[in-house]
């Protein structure tokens, strides 16, 4: 080898060899002295150069590296048994420490896998146990709900049997709705009681509509109640009521008769005198709700010549804001208006509106 630009040296070594082979592990000591070469290797470890104060050296193109540093780096020990002239090569106690931490972290594993596995099974169960609580749950709201229904029915019956005839008067009575909301229906046909229906004060409605509403609360102590009282024969609502928050009814007296009985007051005080030169006699209102008559009535006979003289035109707006007057009062109902003779109810004239609202007559001679 050159000696250019490399560290050569000589040494002399004077050690105690111990020449291993194949064939045999133990010879006799014997000195010898080698030529040496340093050249300045380096050892290379997991991709990190490793230095040490024990160079590695070549003797007869060998090259030589130190026993201990080569343990140290893959974390060994290296003792030297004089005795026995063994080298003792063990784990030194990082990989120790190592092994045993390695162990411990796959008993943590296994221990966790097993306990993962319990989670899994217990929340397979709870998902079964939910699954049956819904199922019962469900179970016991409709039963509740049937139980709802039925006490509501049964307390319908007890009203029924305490309540449906009043002053001598009879009444179909109706309860529906749920523990918040209760909805009292009641209905009478004026056709039979109406003698009776009239001699009742508005203090003797109040108070049989409390009395019901008061067992009503006995059973369901929170429950807003509204409802009616009804006129069958008539189609009108005779009374309407409605409780608040602290139970207190508040009452609203709706009696179509009344309402047509003024109505047909103010009527006749405003238009009596609307056609030129013609006084009505009258204008009666009948009906209900939903249908309503107005007739007109005219001394033909002293306003016959009058009476010729008028158009249809003339005659039509008369009829026609009576109508509206009418219509103002009760939205919903169909209204037809008619002019008679005072004598002898001889019809003179029809008025009605088509469905689009156009005027509509028929004129007659009496």
């Amino acid at each position: 080898m050159m000696v250019n630009n490399r560290k050569k040296r000589m040494v002399a070594l004077a050690t105690t060899a111990v020449l291993l082979s194949s064939s045999a592990i133990y010879a006799a000591p014997t000195t010898k002295t080698l030529k040496a070469t340093f050249n300045g290797i380096r050892i290379s470890y997991n991709g990190q150069i490793k230095t040490d104060e024990k160079e590695p050296f070549i003797v007869d193109n060998t090259t030589y590296v130190p026993l201990r540093m080569v343990a140290e780096l893959v974390g060994k020990t290296v003792k030297w048994d004089a005795q026995n002239k063994q080298i003792i090569i063990t784990d030194n106690g990082s990989s120790t420490t190592s092994n045993a931490l390695y162990e411990q972290a796959q008993q943590q594993i296994s221990t966790l896998t097993a306990q993962l596995a319990q989670k899994s099974l217990e929340i397979a169960q709870l998902k079964q146990e939910k699954t049956a609580l819904e199922e019962q749950i469900k179970t016991l709201q409709n039963s509740k709900s049937s139980s709802k229904n039925k006490d509501l029915s049964d307390l319908e019956d007890q009203i029924i049997e305490d309540y449906e005839e009043y002053k001598n008067i009879e009444f179909d009575i109706q309860l529906s709705g749920n523990s918040s909301k209760i909805s009292l229906k009641i209905k009478v046909d004026l056709d039979d009681y109406k003698r009776a229906w009239n001699k009742l004060t508005q203090k003797d409605i109040q108070n049989y509509i409390e009395d019901i509403c008061d067992d009503i609360w006995d059973t369901y102590d929170s429950a807003k109640i509204e409802g009616y009282i009804y006129d069958t024969d008539s189609r009108d609502y005779l009374v309407e009521f409605k409780s608040d928050s602290k139970k207190k009814l508040k009452f609203t007296f709706d009696n179509v008769s009344d309402t047509l009985e003024d109505l047909e007051k103010d009527l006749y005080s405003y238009y009596k005198d609307y056609l030129s030169g013609i006084r009505l006699s009258s204008i009666e209102l009948s009906g209900d709700r939903d249908d309503i008559v107005y007739e007109v009535r005219i001394d033909y006979s002293e306003y016959k010549d009058k009476w010729k003289a008028l158009s249809d035109s003339e005659i039509t707006r008369l009829m026609s804001k009576i109508y509206n007057e009418i219509e103002d009062e009760f939205r919903d109902a169909d209204i037809e208006g008619y002019i008679y003779t005072k004598s002898n109810k001889d019809l003179m004239f029809k008025y009605y509106r088509s469905s689009s609202g156009s005027d509509r007559y028929d004129r007659y001679n009496p």
